[in-house]
């Protein structure tokens, strides 16, 4: 304000100058104290198991087994991370005592948290805590993606031998490389990733990646790597990190679900084409639907007659008109659930096919 008022001012006389040289240090003052954007509410996990120990006949400390990052997502004390840190990584169980801290939080407490849940092919995980004190939810850029190119940072853990949940962090800085050229990971995982030149490592799994400028969670790092090819030679520098978008369009149903198993249909989807598009409205009044962009050889779509490119409009009673609809429902029926589905083929044939959701094979994960 102090500056607006100089430059109308200012230039009505030479006397002002003076004004200005007096007014310069307000000015500087003003412009340091704008506000800094709000970055994610970061949380260091730990994951502890009791030790098999039976000659002592004190009880011993429990030992970390486990350890990552993760974002607050929802003022309940809700917490987005990474599946596989929440593991045994002997039995592959889920660990059930989690323990996380807010680094931000002077006081270091520690604080029980409970698995909501997860999503093992994504390798996504929902925990929840008792905050002691209102806590601040993470920005999360909503209805757009990032610009190419655009910068970006995550977080890192420092080693120590501390046994506490609380590492000291430190901060990574890089850019986009790529963005996601498909929406839909069922039949290809590597394409619905960002590709970034943030370099992550195992410390960083869990971690939110996020715009500096405004603090707005754009990914976050669950440790993904594509499954080398032959003549591939991987970039220790290249991070591949999981849209927010995708995150969210299944995030409701894990949480309402308690999801813990990935749902499958043998088939992916994708938006539909200017010519599918013309398609609709149809005599069913659907206004639109999804493609199916690929189907898995001996997978139950296969079995079920669908084809490449057919349409699908709905997904049991709830139309279907974007990829994200069809992994929210998805999700929201889950495992074990029955349902049909309504495919536009041709357009102008509509089929229903039953289905009861299976749980994806591990033969059948996504390249």
């Amino acid at each position: 304000m102090i500056a607006a008022l100089l430059r109308l001012v200012c230039p009505l006389s030479s006397s002002f100058a003076v004004l200005a040289v007096l007014l310069a240090p307000l000015v500087r003052a003003e412009q340091s104290a704008a506000p800094v954007p709000a970055g994610p509410t970061l949380v260091s996990i730990a994951g502890f198991l009791a030790p098999v120990d039976t000659e002592s006949a004190a009880p011993a400390a429990p030992v970390c087994v486990a350890r990552s990052l993760g974002f607050v997502v929802e003022a309940e004390g809700l917490v987005l991370t990474n599946y596989q840190n929440l593991l045994d990584p002997a039995t592959g169980r889920l660990l059930e005592d989690l323990r996380l801290t807010l680094p931000d939080d002077p006081s270091g407490l520690v604080h029980p948290a409970r698995v909501i849940g997860v999503e093992p092919t994504l390798n996504l995980g929902i925990l929840q805590f008792t905050p002691s004190s209102p806590v601040t939810v993470s920005p999360i850029l909503r209805g757009s993606e990032p610009a190419a190119a655009a910068p970006l940072a995550a977080f890192a853990t420092i080693a120590t031998a501390e046994p506490a949940p609380t590492r000291a962090l430190r901060r990574i800085t890089g850019s986009l490389a790529a963005l996601n050229t498909l929406h839909c990971y069922q039949q290809n995982l590597t394409a619905t990733h960002y590709r970034t030149d943030l370099g992550l490592g195992p410390e960083s799994c869990g971690s939110p990646v996020f715009l500096p400028a405004t603090g707005e969670v754009v990914a976050i790092y669950t440790g993904y790597k594509p499954k080398p090819e032959p003549g591939h030679v991987d970039d220790p520098g290249e991070s591949f990190v999981l849209p927010i978008t995708l995150c969210f369009n299944i995030y409701d149903a894990l949480k309402l679900k308690k999801n813990q198993l990935s749902p499958w249909t043998g088939f992916s989807v994708r938006p539909l084409t200017p010519a599918e598009a013309a398609l609709f409205p149809t005599a069913k009044r659907h206004r639109a639907g999804v493609g199916l962009e690929s189907i898995w050889p001996g997978g139950p779509a296969e079995k079920l007659g669908l084809r490449v490119d057919d349409l699908l409009v709905q997904f049991g009673y709830n139309r279907v008109e974007s990829v994200a609809d069809f992994q929210r429902w998805l999700y929201l029926y889950g495992v074990g659930q029955k349902t049909k589905f309504i495919i536009l083929r041709d357009g102008h044939q509509y089929l229903t096919v039953d289905y009861t959701i299976e749980e994806r094979p591990a033969w059948a994960r996504p390249r």
